[in-house]
């Protein structure tokens, strides 16, 4: 009967997946502060271009900058609670299995065991990484 291995946290923790999680919301940052900058920019140069009759053009901007400013305090933090809910789940898809081969690999070399092998689940992106080092391990054992 083979083995399944099911993670039980999605924020392990390691290095490599708090630097993915920063890259990811530096990456949802960037964009969501410059498209605000423009939007704003936008709304007061249309303002200043047409200070000829500012009373006018404030009783028909100003509402539209409050419900620009309700629209981005009501939608942006759900938005980014769910980015960052999708970043741990993507970034935990790599740094998952390379906690895993990091942990089996410790103990292999730890506990002298070269009849154990590294084992991680059938659909993670390193499992190519794993089977190399099984043969390695093969080779070394000299089975190979």
């Amino acid at each position: 009967m083979r083995a399944r291995f099911f993670r039980t946290r999605y924020l392990t923790g390691s290095r490599i997946q708090l630097r993915y999680l920063a890259l990811l919301m530096i990456s949802m940052l960037v964009p969501l502060l410059f498209v605000g900058g423009c939007l704003y920019y936008l709304i007061f140069t249309i303002m200043a271009e047409q200070l000829g009759i500012p009373e006018y053009i404030a009783y028909n901007l100003l509402p539209v900058v409050r419900k620009i400013n309700i629209m981005l305090l009501i939608g942006v933090p759900p938005l980014f609670l769910l980015l960052i809910a999708w970043g741990m789940i993507v970034s935990h898809r790599f740094a998952g299995p390379l906690e895993r081969l990091e942990k089996e690999l410790k103990r292999i070399l730890e506990h002298g065991d070269y009849k154990s092998r590294v084992k991680l689940r059938k659909n993670d992106d390193i499992r190519t990484i794993a089977d190399e080092i099984n043969k390695l391990i093969d080779k070394v054992e000299g089975k190979g």
